[in-house]
Order: structure tokens, then sequence, then C-alpha cells
């Protein structure tokens, strides 16, 4: 069987069909703006290069986010980023302050660790199913449901939902 090496035009149309989401992934991530165009400008780079290897078509979108999370934990491993902690005490409310002024949804997922971040991310942003996300990550599919069920659970303690 003859593999078909996608077009310039129908691989650019993709990259545009998924732009978003190839950011809004790579932000979830990184939590960089700068970080994440780079991330996204360096998959596409790297897809185009290898879009030979894309065997179904229709997979592309999973192909490429795959290519990005990979590009993304590159970044992640050459900077070993620290937190500083009055960063993250932007995200949670303060001891004194008055319980109707909660964090927002988003500023709670961005405060989850990177693992979980991304799998809340691509699951409910993003509406990838169980099985892409494992293919994107990497990972199994119990490993996604249980890093999505911990991600509810430590949502619903930073929002204090009972």
């Amino acid at each position: 069987m003859t593999r078909t090496v996608l077009d310039k035009e129908i691989f650019c149309a993709d990259i545009v069909a998924c732009q978003e989401t190839m950011f809004r992934t790579a932000r979830a991530i990184l939590q960089n703006d700068q970080d994440a165009e780079d991330a996204v400008q360096e998959a596409i780079c790297a897809a185009f290069a290898r879009r030979d290897t894309l065997r179904d078509p229709e997979r592309f979108r999973p192909w490429v986010l795959r290519i990005l999370v990979n590009q993304c934990y590159d970044i992640c491993r050459k900077r070993r980023p620290t937190v500083d902690l009055s960063d993250v005490a932007d995200y949670l409310p303060a001891a004194g302050e008055d319980p109707t002024e909660r964090v927002t949804l988003w500023q709670a997922v961005l405060s989850l660790s990177d693992d979980l971040r991304a799998a809340v991310t691509l699951f409910y942003y993003d509406g990838l199913s169980i099985r892409e996300i494992s293919g994107v990550l990497g990972i199994s599919e119990a490993a996604v449901k249980t890093r999505l069920s911990r991600a509810r659970a430590r949502l619903r303690q930073l929002l204090d939902e009972k």
C-alpha cells in the first residue's frame, strides 16, 4: 500500500482548522503565551517535515497535537521551571478574603499540575475524546480517566464546590 503525502494546501488548511486548539493546548502545558507560540510554530514545522509519516489523513488533529505536546514537554525539560509562590497565591483566595470572591474556573485550571491541566484542557476545552487524549499524551486511556478524575476533585476543592 502506497502512502500519499499531504500536499501543502491540505496541510495548511488542516493546521488553520486546529490552530486554536494547538495554542490552547500549548498554553495549558507551558503557561506562557510566548513559549506556547514558539511550541506551536516548532510543532507545525516538525509536522510539515514529517507529514509523510501520517498514515490516515482523518487522524491529522491527534497526530499534530501529539507532535505539539512532545514539543511542549521538550521546552519544559529544557527550562525546568520554578514557580514563585506569589504567582500561585494569585489563583487562590486569601485567608481573610471575602468568600464571595472566588477563583474563576480558568484560573483554577491554570493552577493544576501540568499533567492534570493538559488532560482537562484537551477534554473540556478542545473536545477530544479519552482515546484521542491517550494518543496525544502517550498514556493509557485509564491514565487519562484518572487524571480527569483527579483534576475534577482538585477543581472542586479549589472552587469550594461541595
